[in-house]
């Protein structure tokens, strides 16, 4: 009967792991949270400046300058910019927790790749226009 109340409480987490596992879970709600505005101020930001190129081709805006535009590219940039913070904020809180493994997590990845999609589309339109 000793054996399985010594095999119990090797199995029972420390209270200090159980306090970094309950941070590093925070810290991916905020990268999380970064990515959701960063998603949402470059689509909006791609659907302004998209709209309104292709509403002063038509020739639907007269007199409009080119502002809302560059507002769109402003808040494409903005959003990517939001996106690359979050996970410098992220790496950082993880390499002060001593955390870092070498397997990067999906939260992360998935951040970076769209930061580098994002990047991507900003150069595109920028070309196309």
């Amino acid at each position: 009967m000793a054996s399985e109340g010594d095999a119990a409480a090797k199995q029972k987490p420390d209270t200090t792991d159980l306090a970094i596992m309950r941070t590093v879970l925070a810290m991916d709600r905020t990268l999380l949270a970064w990515l959701r505005t960063g998603l949402t101020l470059i689509g909006f930001g791609f659907t302004l400046a998209k709209f309104v190129h292709e509403l002063i081709l038509k020739g639907v805006l007269h007199g409009v300058q080119i502002y809302p535009r560059q507002f769109g590219f402003a808040l494409m940039i903005l959003g990517t910019a939001a996106l690359l913070g979050g996970a410098l904020e992220y790496v950082q809180g993880r390499k002060r927790l001593g955390t870092t493994s070498g397997v990067w997590p999906f939260s992360l990845l998935l951040t970076l790749a769209l930061s580098a999609m994002a990047s991507g589309l900003i150069v595109y339109l920028m070309l196309e226009m």
